[in-house]
C-alpha cells in the first residue's frame, strides 16, 4: 500500500487546524477537494481518522497514531529535499575527467574556469591520456567522465557524439616540393591518393586516429609509406618539422604551429577526412551530482567552442 505524500500533508494540516475548512484555506485548495483527500486516505487505511462534529474535527485513536508517523515521515522528506537541493545548488566532491591531448588543449581552461566560478566546492581532476585507455578507466570508476575518438560495443558505456574534426595533411614546404616533383601544386589541398607518395609519420596501430587513417586509406585504395610509428602528437610533429616525414592529424592539433609558420596543413580531398569526438561515461556506475553538473558543463563548453570557432575546423554533431 502506498501513502500519498500530498494526502499526508493534508491530513496533518487538518489535524493541526481542527477544521477542514480552515485547513483548506491554509492549503489554498477547495474544501470539497480536501474532504475527498481525507476520505480517500481513510478508505485506504480502512479506518476513520477524524470524528466530525459541527465545530470541526477531532482525531480518532487511529488518527492519533497516524499523526505521529505522518509528522516524522514528512519531516524526513523535507530534510531529504533540502539536502538534495543543497547538493544540487552547491555540489561538492572530486570529479575526474580523462581527455586526449588534442582535446585537452581546447577544453581544459574554459571548463575549469566555468566549474570554479559556478561550483567552487567541486574538486576537478583533469587527466590527460590516450583515447584508447579512457573507456577502461571509466568502467573501473577511476575517472567519472571521458572523451574519446571512437565508440565501443559495450552496454556498460554511454557515448555521445559531440563533434566532428577535420583531418589535414601536415608537412613542410621542403617535403611538399620534393614529393610533388619540385612543384607545390595546389598548396591548399592534398588528394589522399597523392598523400600515399609521401613518407609518413603515423600513430601506432593502437591509436584510434590510426584506425581512422587506415580506414580512409583502404577505401581510397592507397597504402601509406610509413617511416615510423609514434604514439604522441608532440613527437610526431617534431619528426615532421625535422623532415623525417609527413603526417595526418586534426587541424585543431596543429593550429598553433600553423600560426607560427612552422608547418603546412593541407585540406585532404577525394575524400575529405574527419574524425568523430565523443563524450562518454559509465552506464552502470551512478554519477554524483557534482559529476553530472561537470558533464553538462563539458557539453556546454564544447558547443560554445565550436559555435564560436575557437575549436578550429570542427563542427557540432547533429544532436547538438
Amino acid at each position: 500500500m502506498r501513502l500519498d505524500l500530498r494526502a499526508l500533508r493534508s491530513f496533518v494540516t487538518v489535524a493541526s487546524a481542527g477544521s477542514i475548512s480552515s485547513a483548506a484555506h491554509s492549503l489554498h485548495i477547495a474544501q470539497p477537494a480536501l474532504s475527498v483527500q481525507i476520505k480517500q486516505l481513510e478508505e485506504q487505511l480502512g479506518a476513520a481518522l477524524f470524528d466530525r462534529h459541527p465545530r470541526g474535527v477531532v482525531l480518532t485513536a487511529v488518527g492519533e497514531r497516524l499523526l505521529g508517523h505522518a509528522v516524522e515521515i514528512l519531516r524526513r522528506v523535507d530534510v531529504a529535499y533540502d539536502d538534495v537541493r543543497q547538493a544540487v545548488d552547491q555540489p561538492s566532491g572530486r570529479v575526474a575527467i580523462a581527455l586526449p591531448q588534442s582535446v585537452a588543449k581546447f577544453v581544459t581552461v574554459p571548463l575549469v574556469q566555468a566549474v570554479v566560478r559556478q561550483w567552487p566546492m567541486i574538486q576537478l581532476q583533469m587527466v590527460e591520456m590516450s583515447s584508447g585507455y579512457i573507456p577502461q578507466q571509466l568502467l573501473h570508476g577511476l575517472v567519472d567522465i571521458g572523451m574519446t575518438f571512437g565508440t565501443e560495443d559495450d552496454a556498460r558505456m554511454r557515448f555521445m557524439h559531440v563533434l566532428q574534426e577535420e583531418l589535414v595533411f601536415v608537412t613542410t614546404a621542403q617535403q611538399l616540393a620534393q614529393y610533388r616533383d619540385g612543384s607545390t601544386g595546389d598548396a591548399a589541398h592534398m588528394a589522399l591518393q597523392d598523400a600515399a607518395r609521401f613518407p609518413m609519420v603515423l600513430p601506432t596501430t593502437a591509436q584510434s586516429l590510426r584506425r581512422v587513417i587506415d580506414a580512409y586509406m583502404a577505401k581510397a585504395g592507397a597504402a601509406p609509406r610509413i617511416v615510423v610509428e609514434v604514439n604522441t602528437i608532440h613527437e610526431m610533429l617534431a619528426l615532421v618539422a625535422a623532415g623525417i616525414g609527413s603526417t595526418i592529424l586534426s587541424f585543431a592539433a596543429v593550429s598553433d604551429l600553423l600560426a607560427a609558420r612552422q608547418l603546412l596543413a593541407l585540406s585532404i580531398v577525394r575524400p575529405a577526412m574527419s574524425r568523430s569526438i565523443y563524450a562518454c561515461r559509465s552506464a552502470t556506475l551512478p554519477m554524483s551530482i557534482a559529476a553530472t553538473k561537470v558533464y553538462e558543463q563539458l557539453l556546454a563548453t564544447i558547443v560554445s567552442l565550436a559555435s564560436n570557432r575557437r575549436w578550429p575546423q570542427s563542427t557540432l554533431a547533429p544532436a547538438h
